[in-house]
């Protein structure tokens, strides 16, 4: 009775972890086919990559990179101030999205994903270090992420399409 309990059990997880691959390699593949589309090998008249997203995805994107902005703005004047609490806070602000972006993310190519989440980690970085760190060293880490900032605006555009469930 426990072997055949056993070996049930042993068929059964096999099962369950058959179809959940399937499911996961599944995904994977909508998740590549979802960036392929946004992310097709088209050079804007500029020389950039072209990234297609609904208006929608755009005035995200839009909205996100503002708030970049503008806490990098005040990140700049509270170092000048050494203001180590505005840094702090600003900065640990933006360590994390919204989670609101996660339909975009999986519309985006690998190398945007990749300046995103870095630039995003200069600003956990950023927060970590406000309390300690030389303002010489927190301004090194402000300008990193104007670097990230400067190659992704200067690899990518973002260029706007019909959204097709709006047919």
């Amino acid at each position: 009775m426990n072997k055949t309990l056993a070996v049930f059990g042993w068929i059964f997880f096999g099962l369950i972890m058959g179809v959940g691959l399937m499911r996961f390699i599944s995904t994977h593949q909508e998740l590549d086919e979802l960036a392929t589309e946004t992310a097709r090998p088209e050079r804007t008249a500029d020389g950039r990559i072209a990234l297609y997203y609904t208006a929608e995805d755009r005035m995200h994107i839009s909205d996100e990179m503002l708030g970049f902005l503008q806490g990098l703005q005040t990140i700049s004047g509270a170092i000048a101030e050494e203001d180590r609490e505005t840094i702090r806070d600003a900065a640990g602000a933006l360590r994390r999205g919204n989670g609101q972006g996660q339909a975009v993310q999986l519309k985006s190519p690998e190398g945007f994903r990749v300046l995103g989440r870095s630039l995003r980690q200069d600003f956990g970085t950023m927060s970590d270090m406000a309390m300690t760190a030389d303002m010489d060293e927190l301004q090194l880490v402000v300008s990193d992420a104007m670097g990230k900032c400067v190659a992704c605006h200067g690899s990518y555009k973002a260029v706007e399409v019909e959204d097709p469930a709006a047919d």
